[in-house]
């Protein structure tokens, strides 16, 4: 019994770059960015080690998206932008709310959004007395309800589940920047194995609050450089420095390919396989040799009945850290080492672009793989002027190749040595 074939046919993102997946893709083949000078709310500019970031600004917000119900409930931010590119994959697909019923949601999401003066709310004037239920509830009352005390890890799955009238699997994921491709590549497995017809699946993050980019400055991940402005995100370059936070969300909707025709869908790509690994090499480093990474893009080539030789793009995790960069080009060399095939790959970093989502980082670079294999190009990898020793593949640097790509992968890599691989193939009708 042959595997059903999986298609992508519905897309939504919200990212630095606006509120719609189509304003994103084009602006990424410009070779634009969306990275800018930032500070926490609330603390004086130029006070905070971090200074840049690539922010969702709702002053971008389209009008036909004012009267959203993101808008109008109670949700932290991550929630409201997750919830739209949601929307927007679903109205993309051009499915009915009959024909979601039966859906899957997986959705991928990071740590609930804090504020410091709600914990301290939540302790104070107890004069070292246990509190007691009344005196909880009403602090409770006084907290703000879009804020991490009065909102759920799963919250974003359960208000798009809500909102499409979802009875079928609700399901909700938490494995640090591998998250969102965790959750479209458990989705994929889901239809494969006949468990549904239909999923929606991606994520939403932000950790642009003083709490958590405090924490990501004190593990040296986020990048303090200030001499290259709003570059200083460089994937692969010999100056790179930690990675640039961004935020947003983003979503696909995944069915069958027989369902896909038969209702009239074009399908935008085809996801063949999905691979995922654990380093277990330290929280906070991948495996110096990349064998975690490896073993994931293995696992999902060989899920994918796809010979390494037949790939031909890699959308690349690349962080613009030491570590990853020179981790995931070993990895690579490692998996396309035959014939030197990986000197013949065409590397891209979209983090570049539009920083790190995150724990939703993995659905917009899967929406720009998937949108590759359908037009042929290749968004680039910007601010790579002096590339490293360990890095020395081709990586795209500053523009748009146009070149066929039938099958690609994406990567995602996260903290704690989850690791992640989604290969993706141009959509032909018939099978070769």
């Amino acid at each position: 019994m042959s595997l059903p074939r999986i298609v992508i046919t519905g897309l939504g993102a919200v990212t630095g770059f606006g509120f719609e997946w189509q304003t994103m893709w084009e602006q990424m083949l410009r070779g634009e960015h969306c990275i800018r000078p930032w500070q926490p709310e609330g603390v004086a500019d130029g006070t905070f080690p971090v200074r840049f970031a690539a922010p969702v600004d709702n002053r971008q917000l389209p009008d036909y998206l004012q009267d959203h119900p993101a808008w109008q409930t109670p949700l932290e931010k991550r929630s409201r932008w997750g919830w739209v590119a949601a929307s927007q994959a679903i109205t993309d697909s051009g499915l009915s709310p009959a024909q979601l019923r039966d859906a899957a949601v997986l959705c991928a999401s990071g740590v609930p959004a804090h504020n410091i003066q709600d914990m301290l709310l939540s302790v104070c004037d107890q004069q070292n007395t246990p509190p007691a239920w009344r005196y909880l509830m009403d602090k409770a009352s006084q907290v703000d309800a879009v804020h991490s005390l009065r909102q759920s890890n799963d919250r974003l799955a359960r208000v798009i589940a809500d909102d499409i009238g979802c009875e079928g699997p609700v399901i909700n994921i938490s494995s640090a920047c591998a998250g969102a491709s965790q959750a479209i590549g458990n989705a994929f497995q889901m239809i494969r194995r006949g468990d549904v017809e239909v999923a929606i699946a991606g994520g939403a993050d932000s950790v642009l609050s003083l709490d958590t980019m405090t924490a990501l400055y004190l593990l040296g991940a986020a990048s303090t450089e200030q001499r290259w402005g709003t570059e200083l995100c460089r994937p692969f370059d010999h100056h790179r420095s930690g990675l640039v936070a961004g935020e947003g969300g983003g979503f696909v909707v995944l069915e069958t390919l027989e369902r896909a025709l038969a209702r009239g869908a074009v399908p935008y790509a085809e996801v063949l396989g999905f691979g995922s690994s654990l380093d277990g090499y330290k929280v906070t480093a991948p495996d110096p040799q990349g064998r975690g990474a490896a073993l994931a893009m293995q696992t999902a080539l060989h899920d994918a009945g796809i010979r390494p030789q037949q790939v031909d793009h890699i959308n690349a995790h690349g962080t613009s850290t030491p570590l990853n960069d020179a981790a995931e080009t070993l990895a690579i060399k490692s998996v396309f080492a035959q014939g030197e095939h990986y000197r013949r790959l065409s590397i891209n970093a979209n983090k570049s672009q539009f920083g790190h989502l995150i724990a939703a980082a993995g659905a917009p670079e899967l929406i720009i793989t998937a949108l590759a294999c359908k037009h042929d190009r290749i968004t680039p990898t910007l601010n790579l002027h002096d590339a490293a020793t360990d890095c020395d593949l081709d990586y795209c640097a500053h523009q748009t190749v146009n070149r066929r790509v039938d099958v690609a992968l994406s990567n995602s890599f996260g903290f704690g040595g989850l690791n992640t691989c989604l290969v993706v193939g141009k959509y032909q009708e018939h099978a070769e």
